[in-house]
């Protein structure tokens, strides 16, 4: 009896898997428009309403890969992994034959980098399936890039944005961009392992820039080649044994305390009158040119350089009048060629991120205006 009718339950599954979908409400209440939503939602960091976008693809159609991907997208960005993971298989398993599905599955896991630790493997898999599906798509050779970049790969990336950008297309743009990124770090030659996973940030903070000036730079080394002096000034070494350095409210058991102790101690970083670092704050370009200076007095242990630009009349910079808190140091770090302006505008942007890349080129040319050689 049950032969009878085994060869009709795919057909009864297939009845209810339709039943079980949402009826659409408009001629644009479709699959394609809500996912395009829910991408828009995702560039604009609103991964909440992604996630109702993304839902209603799916609801309107179960079997629509590119929804699950989105969901996947979205709860990857909010850090739930364990459904991120769940929605890739679901993406790449209904869109097996669908290079831009694919494409996205890749993106997912490039997206769970920082806690994932076989992301790159994963990520491969699903772009090494997307372009033997179609070896011109340029989404799938775009991620590709990424995930060389991001795993420090950087002449495999610079070849696949190198073709992304030859082909003019959508992704055309971005991968310019992340070329040029690229590029900037292979210039920055980051030489320490917190340098490399630096290199990639899109904007440091306080804590990043204690932990690179005390490894990329290597201020110990710096400070104990200096002349002992009697007086005055101690290196490092010195300071170590006589100093004991209170470690801010905000930096206790924060996972930068070591280096941030170490800022405060050879005086180059300061504790804000409330007894905090702030150490996720945010590094703007003024900030950063701030902490230059203050290397820079204490490195060479001349206080006047703090005040050499005083009293121009004449900004050097047009978007930044010359009584700025930070007008000093950012003449002092333009005039020796250690912090760069826009040659057309004139303009210092001090208010601009400053990203992991830009961090360790600065400290490049720190190094060579101090003839520094390590």
């Amino acid at each position: 009896m049950l032969r009878k009718y085994r060869s009709l339950i795919p057909i009864y599954s297939l009845l209810l898997l339709v039943a079980c979908a949402t009826a659409p409400e408009s001629d644009v209440d479709t699959p394609e428009y809500h996912f395009k939503a829910g991408m828009r939602a995702i560039d604009n960091a609103d991964y909440q309403q992604a996630i109702k976008s993304f839902q209603r693809s799916v609801d309107l159609d179960r079997k629509f890969a590119l929804g699950y991907g989105g969901l996947g997208l979205a709860h990857a960005y909010l850090g739930q992994n364990g459904q991120a993971k769940d929605y890739a298989s679901k993406c790449a398993s209904r869109g097996s034959k669908d290079s831009e599905a694919l494409a996205l599955s890749g993106q997912i896991w490039i997206t769970m980098r920082d806690s994932e630790k076989k992301w790159f493997k994963r990520a491969s898999s699903h772009l090494k399936k997307a372009l033997k599906r179609d070896e011109a798509h340029e989404g799938a050779m775009y991620w590709y890039g990424v995930a060389h970049l991001y795993n420090y790969q950087f002449d495999e990336a610079e070849d696949y944005f190198r073709k992304v950008v030859n082909k003019r297309g959508n992704y055309a743009g971005k991968a310019d961009a992340k070329w040029k990124l690229s590029q900037k770090i292979v210039r920055a030659m980051p030489g320490t392992p917190a340098g490399k996973k630096m290199a990639l940030k899109e904007k440091i903070n306080r804590a990043d820039l204690a932990v690179l000036f005390a490894e990329e730079l290597k201020i110990g080394v710096l400070f104990d080649r200096m002349p002992v002096q009697n007086t005055g000034f101690q290196t490092p070494g010195q300071a170590t044994q006589t100093a004991n350095v209170t470690v801010p409210n905000d930096a206790r058991n924060h996972w930068a305390e070591t280096w941030i102790k170490d800022m405060i101690r050879y005086g180059i970083m300061d504790v804000e009158p409330d007894g905090n670092f702030y150490p996720d704050d945010t590094i703007n370009r003024a900030l950063y040119a701030m902490a230059v200076q203050r290397l820079l007095v204490v490195a060479t242990r001349d206080e006047s350089i703090e005040t050499q630009y005083f009293g121009e009349a004449q900004s050097r910079f047009s978007d930044v009048p010359s009584s700025h808190f930070a007008y000093n140091a950012m003449a002092l770090c333009t005039e020796r060629g250690i912090m760069q302006v826009d040659m057309m505008s004139r303009k210092f942007n001090p208010n601009g991120d400053v990203t992991g890349a830009d961090a360790l080129l600065i400290i490049r040319e720190l190094q060579t205006s101090l003839r520094m050689t390590f």
